[in-house]
């Protein structure tokens, strides 16, 4: 599985994720490491959801071999720090079910 964590800054002054919620990417990638979960969490640029707030895409994968994405993709927008708890919860159900 992989967490996409967008951190796109704009530069103009319009909400942007990297903005809203800094920091994000680390605390998940720390709670994911420390429920002991094969997640991968990873920055990425804009996920085109700007407006809904800070927002993270996960994206399960068939195999550790071939790496292609399922049809299960979730995009979560208006996400805060204090949200990690049930994000990993989801993504302990994604590792379960792969």
């Amino acid at each position: 599985v992989y967490v996409l964590v967008c951190e796109n800054q704009r530069d103009d002054g319009r909400k942007s994720c990297g903005v809203t919620e800094p920091g994000l990417r680390l605390a998940l990638k720390e709670a994911v490491k420390a429920a002991g979960l094969l997640v991968r969490v990873v920055s990425t640029s804009c996920l085109d959801h700007c407006n809904e707030g800070s927002t993270i895409m996960i994206v399960p994968i068939t195999s550790s071999d071939d790496r292609r994405p399922t049809s299960d993709v979730s995009i979560l927008g208006a996400v805060h720090i204090d949200d990690i708890h049930e994000i990993v919860r989801k993504l302990k159900h994604h590792t379960e079910a792969l």
